[in-house]
């Protein structure tokens, strides 16, 4: 089995079948052993807990998503106690990325992941320094 480093983006997309993308993520998320950095947990929750917020979503749906999340299977990877500030910045500066992408970058060199990904900069970073990039399944 492959593995790869998942992040909030393209899980989101997934969950929420996002530009009808669904199943055929679904597809591509199935066969591959996944891992994410700690980050994750966070950022997929909190949508959730916004799109409640906001009414787009009710609170039993967002429980059905949670659960969901909670019954795949997913290796979240803490944060190395070693992981400075400043090195956190060095990875984010030359692509332009947030500190939160960084760390998906951080995490897919340092674990030596592709990363599957729905966002396109912090894709065309991983392409920069050669890690290797899960190109999102079509709608079609």
């Amino acid at each position: 089995m492959a593995g790869c480093l998942i992040d909030a983006s393209i899980t989101l997309a997934w969950l929420f079948n996002e530009g009808g993308r669904g199943v055929a993520l679904d597809r591509q998320i199935e066969p591959l052993e996944l891992f994410a950095p700690w980050l994750w947990r966070l950022e997929v929750v909190n949508v959730i807990l916004v799109r409640e917020r906001r009414r787009q979503i009710t609170q039993a749906q967002g429980t059905r998503l949670l659960e969901a999340l909670e019954a795949l299977d997913i290796e979240v990877v803490g944060e190395p106690v070693n992981r400075t500030l400043s090195s956190l910045a060095q990875t984010a500066r030359p692509h332009q990325l947030t500190a939160y992408d960084a760390i998906y970058l951080d995490f897919a060199i340092s674990l030596a992941l592709p990363l599957f990904t729905d966002d396109a900069n912090l894709r065309l970073a991983a392409e920069r320094v050669g890690v290797p990039v899960i190109e999102p399944a079509s709608s079609a």
